[in-house]
């Protein structure tokens, strides 16, 4: 198994985990773009979205949702976040595995962001973030995640 996140999710490396169900998993990235930077994947090794049933592309959205909510109520991302997809190589997908990043932003961050964003698109991510300072805030995050139709039942399916 050479995919780093297929690795993740079967537990053979460390990750700051925010959320995991059946389809999905969200962790800390190691190399964040800003702080509270969460990556979203399928647990099926994909390198596109479209490569996904449909269903759980929709349920990618949803869990999608659901963190950039917990995210907010946990301090981070409350001026805006950027949701990026880097969907195939042709868009400089390093890990060739599909997933979302939930970047959250500030004003006034745009001079750190963009050298940062620079690093990721030249490959040169820089040192990695301490796993301790990532798992504070994936359990931050964590506690404060409610995903619809996962976490709840809808209104009337009872």
């Amino acid at each position: 198994m050479s995919c780093i996140f297929c690795q993740i999710i079967a537990g053979a490396l460390p990750a700051a985990v925010v959320y995991r169900d059946e389809h999905c998993m969200a962790f800390m990235d190691v190399h964040p773009l800003g702080e509270g930077h969460v990556l979203l994947i399928p647990q099926s090794h994909v390198e596109k979205l479209d490569q996904l049933p449909g269903f759980v592309r929709q349920h990618l959205y949803q869990v999608y949702d659901g963190l950039v909510a917990a995210q907010r109520r946990a301090g981070y991302g409350v001026e805006g976040t950027h949701l990026l997809v880097n969907d195939g190589r042709a868009t400089n997908q390093h890990i060739p595995h599909a997933h979302l990043h939930l970047i959250p932003r500030r004003r006034g961050d745009a001079l750190g962001f963009a050298g940062r964003l620079l690093l990721h698109f030249t490959g040169l991510f820089g040192r990695r973030t301490r796993l301790e300072l990532l798992q504070a805030q994936a359990e931050a995050i964590a506690e404060q995640v409610r995903v619809p139709w996962v976490n709840e039942t809808p209104a009337g399916a009872r």
